[in-house]
């Protein structure tokens, strides 16, 4: 169940070996195959529709044909013959048999791309298996004559590399682009990528095919959030709106308070005059991060509104100055669509990291409003969403203010009162299935930095391998506890173990040796690596269940032979049909090994439900007591079943009085991550989009989903701090209430005032 095979993170691996390998000192742009350079901004806009590039571009729709076609191999998708592969715009540079186009020796490859207008090229990319070969570009306004040159290499004068840059000083224009690659055998060709500019007309329009157009008076009619037809009201109704407002109506537009964690889009956005915001309160400690989501509505039916949205610093009450350690951060919401929820709200974007506005105008339903931001335009009687962040480091205890506001309208006042309340750093295991977002062909040489930050701010502690030099599992070491996470056998046994294609009993000592050099080698490189056995774990395989979990316990004995001290994992999940098998199935295959082998214990959340035998194997003391959950398939709803769900998580192990907790998975999209409705290249898997996250140009993009894996690890760690205080009947009764269905909210501030000792 548990598969990271997109194409993305396939050439995000790629990428990770390679920036490993660039120590601490990197240039601003890194190329995917590890070039460098100093430049802050691509060679121009991307105009060949590659996939995986999040940055500004020109959506020109632009295909190609062979004028010596390819048949070593041909242009299809994976191995099926009658699709149409696309293979030179697909975002994979390098790979298996599946990646390139190759010709035969003895003739050249020749492509034709047709851009659909006429373009202006600024420079040329070539991908090939080869690293050296002879290159041709020409251009034409004709797709079969006219053909200007405007590149040319011999093979002799091509360098010994598979990622050739061609730039083009003279600016060469055309609508047709002619590629001539050969080889002094086979020639491959991989990825091609043009930049530069290109025509935008009515006649010439983008090929994103917007589901929605730029706001416009709608007459009768008014989506609050443009593309979801559930917020859509009358004009009676937005009349009568307005009349209830009385003065409030007289600003362009007004702010108002929706769901922070629950279903925003599930009616219309017209706040009733007790609902509009003139202020947002927030009790905080002293390190951590609240968030309040909050819409601003436009007053008028008849059009459009533009507001410059601006935040300000906080300051103490009654200072003048910025207050330190205590900061706020801004974001407005995008509207997607997904498979199984309809459009929605989901993507938090921010100033600094907002894809390409053409790319906005393809994904998001609500683009035209707000890929301006921080500057919105509210269609008539429409909103847009934000979402308000407030974290405290080291802050003061005290009151603060900060203003929200738009040029002309009443400001919002967030007041934030911080308690003498410093949350601790246990201990804890959190896991999220994934690596981190990324981009092709390069990325800005500050992103691994984000996408560590962004995941250790949830509490995520899990990373995948040993923190070797320029990793990410190393800027993870250095942020924070982190343990990582590494294969306790070589891969054959994985595999075998994984298919079921070895029985215990035919295990030899040979076999024994294997995993016993194995084991001695992780030993020696966490050794090295000043890694205490506490620091790293091994696992056998995924989700072992009825027919393999013989043999995994097999082989954790032998690996617990090599070493004692080596810490093994399991994560037990026994699927059945729609669920997990029951426990008369579940605990013999387990019975014999598990309390005695296994140090990392996570089974499947459903295991947790119904199966009291295999439950006391589960919660049998040992290093880390934990367990896992398969949702993000459904992280695109808005309901708290679903958002609140990752804060959830937390209370569930802390009412268990265990230390850990995961999910599937953080950022693991079948496809392209910004659309939930393709097919998954690497592994032909067609199904939603497991992710909470969403990839920008500069880092990730939050969801309230993975906003909420945060609450729910400060609020276990306000729990821990509690008992660390003796206050062992106010968890009690947290926990209780929790059992009983109360806010988390509610919770949480009830254990936050205990910490005080307010009541």
């Amino acid at each position: 169940m548990k598969r990271t095979g997109s194409i993305l993170i396939r050439w995000g691996v790629l990428l990770l070996g390679v920036l490993a390998g660039l120590g601490p000192a990197g240039a601003e742009r890194i190329w995917w195959d590890g070039s460098t350079d100093a430049e802050n901004a691509p060679p121009g806009k991307l105009l060949s529709d590659n996939e995986g590039y999040w940055g500004e571009c020109v959506l020109t729709g632009v295909t190609y044909r062979y004028e010596t076609e390819p048949d070593a191999p041909a242009d299809t998708w994976r191995d099926q013959k009658e699709r149409f592969g696309r293979r030179l715009l697909d975002g994979i540079p390098q790979g298996n048999w599946w990646v390139p186009v190759g010709v035969n020796p003895g003739r050249p490859l020749v492509v034709i791309f047709d851009f659909q207008r006429r373009c202006t090229f600024a420079e040329v990319d070539v991908c090939t298996r080869s690293k050296q070969v002879a290159l041709k570009l020409e251009t034409s306004d004709a797709p079969d004559g006219g053909w200007q040159p405007v590149f040319e290499r011999s093979r002799e004068a091509c360098p010994e590399q598979v990622f050739h840059r061609l730039p083009l000083p003279e600016r060469p224009q055309g609508r047709y682009l002619r590629l001539t690659v050969q080889a002094e055998g086979v020639t491959y060709l991989e990825e091609v990528l043009a930049w530069g500019d290109a025509e935008v007309s009515a006649e010439t329009p983008e090929a994103f095919n917007p589901v929605t157009p730029t706001p416009v008076i709608q007459g009768i009619s008014f989506p609050s959030v443009p593309g979801i037809e559930r917020t859509t009201v009358s004009d009676a109704e937005v009349w009568e709106w307005r009349r209830a407002l009385g003065a409030a109506a007289k600003v362009p537009a007004v702010w108002s308070r929706v769901p922070t964690w629950d279903s925003i889009t599930d009616r219309p956005l017209l706040p009733k005059p007790a609902q509009l915001a003139r202020q947002v309160v927030l009790t905080m400690a002293r390190n951590e991060t609240e968030c309040v989501a909050l819409a601003l509505t436009n007053t008028a039916m008849e059009q459009p509104v533009t507001l410059p949205v601006t935040l300000g610093v906080f300051r103490a009450a009654g200072a003048r100055t910025p207050a330190a350690g205590i900061t706020g951060k801004l974001r407005v919401a995008g509207a997607i669509g997904s498979r199984q929820y309809g459009v929605g709200l989901g993507p938090l974007l921010e100033r600094g990291n907002l894809p390409g506005a053409s790319l906005m105008r393809r994904y998001l339903t609500n683009a035209a409003g707000i890929q301006d931001f921080p500057r919105v335009t509210l269609s008539p009687a429409g909103s847009a969403v934000f979402w308000l962040s407030v974290t405290t480091k080291g802050a003061k205890p005290g009151r603060y203010e900060a203003r929200l506001t738009y040029q002309g309208g009443q400001p919002v006042v967030i007041r934030v009162e911080v308690l003498d309340v410093t949350l601790p750093a246990p201990f804890v295991w959190v896991n999220s299935w994934s690596g981190t977002t990324t981009m092709f062909p390069f990325v800005y040489g500050d992103r691994k930095a984000r996408e560590v930050a962004y995941k250790q701010s949830l509490g995520i502690t899990v990373w995948n391998g040993f923190p070797t030099p320029g990793s990410e599992a190393a800027l993870a070491r250095q942020g924070g506890r982190a343990i990582f996470h590494t294969m306790g056998m070589p891969r054959t046994y994985v595999d075998r173990g994984y298919n079921n294609q070895i029985q215990p009993e035919e295990l030899t000592a040979q076999d024994e040796q294997a995993i016993a050099e194995h084991v001695r080698s992780l030993v020696a490189q966490a050794k090295a690596l000043g890694l205490s056995y506490d620091d790293w774990y091994a696992e056998l395989w995924d989700e072992p269940g009825r027919r393999n979990s013989p043999l995994y316990g097999a082989l954790a004995g032998m690996i617990r032979k090599a070493d004692p001290k080596v810490r093994i994992y399991c994560n037990p999940c026994f699927w059945e049909g729609n669920g997990v098998a029951p426990d008369d199935v579940v605990t013999p295959p387990l019975q014999e090994w598990y309390r005695e082998r296994v140090d990392i214990s996570v089974p499947l959340f459903l295991l947790m439900r119904d199966h009291p035998r295999a439950m006391r194997l589960f919660s049998a003391p040992r290093f880390v007591n934990a367990f896992y959950t398969v949702s993000t398939q459904s992280a695109k709803s808005e309901r708290a079943a679903q958002v609140e769900l990752y804060r959830r998580l937390a209370w569930d192990a802390a009412s268990q009085g265990w230390n850990g907790w995961g999910f599937y998975s953080y950022y693991a999209p079948r496809g392209n991550p910004w659309s939930d409705f393709d097919q998954d290249w690497a592994i032909g898997e067609d199904l939603p989009d497991y992710q909470m996250v969403y990839p920008g140009p500069r880092g990730p993009i939050p969801t309230r989903a993975s906003e909420a894996v945060r609450e729910g690890w400060e609020d276990y760690c306000l729990l821990h701090l509690l008992r660390q205080r003796g206050l062992k009947k106010e968890v009690d009764a947290l926990l209780k209430a929790y059992a009983a269905g109360r806010p988390l909210p509610e919770l949480r501030l009830r254990a936050l005032k205990a910490a005080a000792g307010r009541r």
